[in-house]
């Protein structure tokens, strides 16, 4: 069973407006450029990858590509708590992209807010993040 993308009839409608609940692990990113143009596409492109993928966010990552839209961003862990760490055993993991120096270890820490500018003072309400899961039978939930 595959489920679809954020739409009028339905699909994926479980998300976190404003917020990015996002993880560090296995960081995607796909821009306006690419073809990536609602927080609809970003969804789907979680789902084509259910074996990567289990959180994504559409919000302004202020990177060069980005071209000032809001772009898409995948990841393969959750935003941690805020009293837990992780630290990665690079050596012995697989099936992840590199992460990021300063993402390892990872600090748990409130989710943080999408934002409009690069400072992170004025909040993007319409920047949002979402989960997805597979179950053991290969349907996918979010």
């Amino acid at each position: 069973m595959v489920q679809k993308a954020p739409n009028r009839e339905g699909g994926c409608v479980r998300y976190y407006q404003g917020i990015d609940m996002t993880g560090v692990v296995t960081e995607q990113h796909f821009f306006f450029k690419d073809g990536f143009k609602t927080a609809c596409d970003c969804a789907a492109k979680c789902l084509e990858e259910p074996n990567k993928c289990t959180n994504w966010v559409w919000k302004h990552t202020f990177m060069p590509e980005d071209g000032g839209k809001r772009s898409c961003t995948l990841y393969s862990s959750p935003n941690l708590p805020t009293d837990v760490t992780l630290k990665y055993d690079l050596a012995n993991s697989k099936g992840f992209n590199l992460l990021q120096a300063a993402n390892n270890p990872q600090a748990g820490a409130p989710a943080p807010l999408t934002f409009l500018d690069a400072a992170g003072t004025i909040p993007d309400k319409f920047g949002v993040s979402g989960f997805m899961v597979q179950d053991q039978n290969g349907r996918q939930f979010c």
